[in-house]
């Protein structure tokens, strides 16, 4: 992964971290895709991202849906109890 890339992922990439632990990406051989592999030590991957793009608003989406998650969870309690 280049610097440049490393850049642009680097918010997102702290939030899922902070989120879900410590994954690991891999750049595919030919082309410009990365393997997701959650948890890091995992061998098979979990998500494939076509590009740097994908990737960062791969990470930016599982994020956000987990704070979604714990915002309904939350609004529930409040309403029923």
């Amino acid at each position: 992964m280049t610097e440049r890339q490393k850049n642009l992922i680097e918010k997102n990439l702290k939030a899922f971290v902070h989120n879900f632990g410590s994954i690991r990406i891999e750049k595919e051989d030919y082309g410009r895709g990365f393997y997701v592999f959650w948890p890091a030590e995992s061998d098979s991957y979990i998500q494939y991202c076509y590009s740097i793009e994908y990737l960062d608003g791969w990470l930016y989406g599982c994020v956000q849906g987990k704070l979604r998650m714990k915002f309904t969870e939350k609004r529930e309690c409040e309403l029923y109890g």
